[in-house]
């Protein structure tokens, strides 16, 4: 769930915090304020106390991005699985809206928050501490396809291994036997 509202900062397992970043919804800056990563969420807190909040599972991606051709700044990059601030999209038409257009289509809507702190030496840390934080929160869509690949797997192992000891006997015991009788 992503909640924007006016709230403070996280009181529960925080890993990381970093004051003077700005935040960036689809190229639009919201301005300065307090980011703050969690066990639990991945919060930003504005000067005004206006921000918003942003749970493991709703993350599709997270990244350090150092391109300067892709954003004017480094930062550290999200893309979220919720379409945020619908009438703000078109305005964006900068680099890679025709594509986002199509990701929009697609899958319900994506959006991508950016994350700028002032003292770029700490994106390598806050990048780690949300990495650590989202290996509390496994994503439950991969979970069932990698069990039944596990069963497929173990099950034609098993079969191999059953045609392989039905052959050893076969040619063995059998056949043996077969050529001393002809």
């Amino acid at each position: 769930m992503v909640v924007v509202t006016d709230l403070g900062p996280p009181e529960e397992g925080v890993r990381a915090t970093q004051e003077n970043t700005e935040v960036y919804l689809n190229r639009r800056s919201l301005g300065m304020g307090t980011l703050y990563v969690s066990e639990s969420r991945v919060s930003w807190v504005g000067i005004q106390a206006k921000g918003f909040s942003l749970e493991y599972p709703h993350i599709a991606v997270h990244a350090v991005s150092r391109d300067l051709t892709q954003f004017h700044q480094e930062c550290l990059y999200l893309m979220i699985d919720v379409r945020l601030m619908d009438s703000e999209t078109p305005t964006s038409s900068s680099a890679g809206s025709d594509m986002e257009d199509n990701e929009d289509d697609s899958e319900g809507g994506m959006t991508e928050i950016r994350f700028v702190p002032d003292d770029k030496s700490r994106l390598d840390a806050l990048f780690q501490a949300m990495n650590e934080c989202s290996a509390l929160h496994p994503d439950t869509d991969d979970s069932g396809p990698e069990e039944e690949d596990d069963n497929g797997e173990g099950d034609e192992e098993g079969m191999y291994d059953d045609a392989e000891e039905g052959e050893a006997l076969n040619g063995n015991g059998h056949g043996d036997e077969q050529m001393d009788a002809d």
